[in-house]
């Protein structure tokens, strides 16, 4: 069977040294013989609860039969080009109160239901081990009455093409067809959870293609969101053959999944509930990216960043980028841009309102107004003149051209025009 990190062995070792049966099941098992590092681990173990807590007293009881071994950590990453992860492993302990091949009843997947034992050859009822060699993904029981009564499964069997490049056998691929607008009464919260994850597998474009073949689109975009003419339609198509050349980071993923859907991309991202920052992340990369694909200098470029930040600013050049790669657009802007950018960060200009030489302090010190929410105002003002030009993060330049603003609501207004003579 397939190779186990340190933290699972340490689990089986230390149950089977009792004298105990412990197996393995579900997804982890499918995953560890495609040669992936699961999280989540089911495990099975005629070991009573009572000598389990006893083992691991760190363990959490859900329950009278599980308990949970949480060894994972969360990894944050900083660097929007290296997708967040969890390393460990999470673990629910289950007491059998049946024999082992019953108890694989319960997995919707003949790759799940099987039973691997650290010591004994594995349980595998179903053909499961037979079936994930071939990537072929297949029912345990009846696909058509799975789906009717948990739509949900109909995602969760996709996952498996987009995480592993499964194929689905005939009867799935058709019940799911035949049950697929049964999504609509499914939690929407479990949809976004499943579609999420597939399009940031190894294999998120066979997942779109045959999302959009059985039908699935409504379901992760709503009536309203549809593709409705040519063009969208052969970005969408385009998507399928090329977004695996894209990092594995699932907002930006995301981001180029809801462009295909041009006209109705608000609708689109608004259908699922999507966290209210990755919302406003991809709600403002429809308005934002043309206004960045035009940022063409030194200025233009520093009030882009100045008014969104390094973290959208990030966003939005790496989703810029990875339309060069997923639709062939052109990387000439995108190298200038770059290029620019290089130089601001060489030269230290300044950015933002924290860049200039003098605060809010200042302003109010120099009688220019009282009110902190004026000098503020003002100091956002007065970034634009130093993104035109370096010289003018001057001191006595500044707080000179705060009370011109001040006092001049026309100047103040049209501080970023260039008149023409």
């Amino acid at each position: 069977m397939g190779k186990k990190s340190k933290e699972v062995m340490d689990i089986l070792n230390k149950i089977t040294a009792e004298g105990y049966d412990i197996y393995c099941a579900g997804e982890c098992v499918a995953a560890t013989e495609l040669g992936q590092d699961p999280l989540d681990w089911d495990m099975y173990t005629t070991c009573p609860q009572e000598k389990i807590r006893e083992l691991f007293p760190e363990g959490e009881a859900l329950g009278k039969r599980t308990t949970r071994l949480d060894y994972s950590t969360f990894v944050e990453s900083t660097d929007l080009n290296v997708p967040d992860r969890y390393d460990g492993i999470i673990a629910d302990i289950v007491t059998l109160d049946r024999d082992m091949e019953d108890q694989l009843r319960i997995y919707d997947f003949t790759c799940e239901a099987i039973a691997d034992h650290p010591n004994k050859v594995a349980i595998d009822p179903y053909g499961g081990l037979s079936d994930i060699k071939r990537k072929l993904l297949q029912p345990v029981g009846d696909a058509n009455e799975k789906f009717a009564n948990k739509p949900i499964l109909m995602l969760k069997a996709l996952r498996y093409v987009g995480l592993y490049g499964f194929d689905l056998s005939r009867d799935m691929y058709n019940a799911i067809k035949a049950n697929g607008e049964r999504l609509a009464f499914a939690d929407k919260e479990e949809i976004l959870y499943e579609f999420s994850t597939a399009i940031t597998g190894d294999y998120a474009g066979k997942y779109l293609k045959m999302v959009k073949g059985l039908g699935l689109l409504p379901q992760l975009v709503g009536q309203e969101g549809m593709v409705s003419d040519r063009r969208d339609k052969n970005d969408y198509d385009i998507l399928c053959e090329n977004i695996d050349r894209v990092k594995h980071i699932t907002l930006r993923r995301l981001g180029l999944f809801y462009l295909c859907f041009d006209k109705h991309y608000y609708k689109a991202v608004e259908y699922l509930p999507h966290d209210e920052l990755d919302k406003e992340y991809l709600i403002d990369a429809k308005k934002e990216l043309p206004k960045l694909y035009f940022a063409g200098d030194d200025k233009s470029i520093k009030k882009f960043i100045c008014r969104h930040g390094w973290d959208k600013y990030n966003f939005f050049d790496k989703l810029a980028k990875a339309q060069v790669i997923v639709f062939g657009y052109s990387n000439h802007r995108v190298t200038g841009r770059d290029a620019i950018l290089k130089e601001i960060l060489e030269q230290h200009q300044p950015i933002f309102v924290e860049d200039l030489k003098i605060d809010a302090d200042d302003i109010i010190e120099a009688g220019i107004t009282k009110d902190r929410e004026r000098a503020e105002e003002l100091l956002m003002m007065l970034t634009d003149i130093v993104h035109t030009k370096v010289q003018n993060n001057d001191r006595d330049i500044l707080l000179k051209q705060a009370r011109i603003y001040n006092k001049s609501k026309i100047r103040a207004a049209f501080r970023d025009v260039t008149w023409l003579r």
